[in-house]
């Protein structure tokens, strides 16, 4: 008879079956990316690669965004308000009143 040894469960060792994070982007090759959406707001546009053939996009301010509508362009006028702003890990720091530390 062969005794088969289970290893202890440890949640802060990665096993074979997880999948690795996917590293998002904001450029192509340099180049930021974009997304007009059907009111002509202009959104700033992060992606991913999910899977060696498949690609996902959305807004900065929360949107999905079609593959097929994602451009690339430099100096392109941001009109979504969401977009423009600093997102919370570009904002400078600052104290509990809210003054520049």
């Amino acid at each position: 008879m062969k005794i088969i040894e289970v290893e202890p469960y440890d949640p802060d060792k990665r096993t074979w079956s997880e999948p690795e994070p996917a590293t998002s982007f904001r450029t192509i090759d340099g180049m930021p990316m974009y997304w007009c959406d059907d009111r002509g707001v202009v959104h700033v546009c992060e992606g991913a690669d999910i899977h060696p053939d498949a690609r996902v996009y959305w807004t900065l301010c929360g949107k999905d965004a079609s593959n097929d509508w994602v451009y690339l362009a430099q100096d392109e006028a941001i009109t979504c308000p969401l977009c423009r702003e600093p997102r919370p890990y570009e904002k400078p720091p600052h104290d509990a009143c809210g003054a520049p530390v």
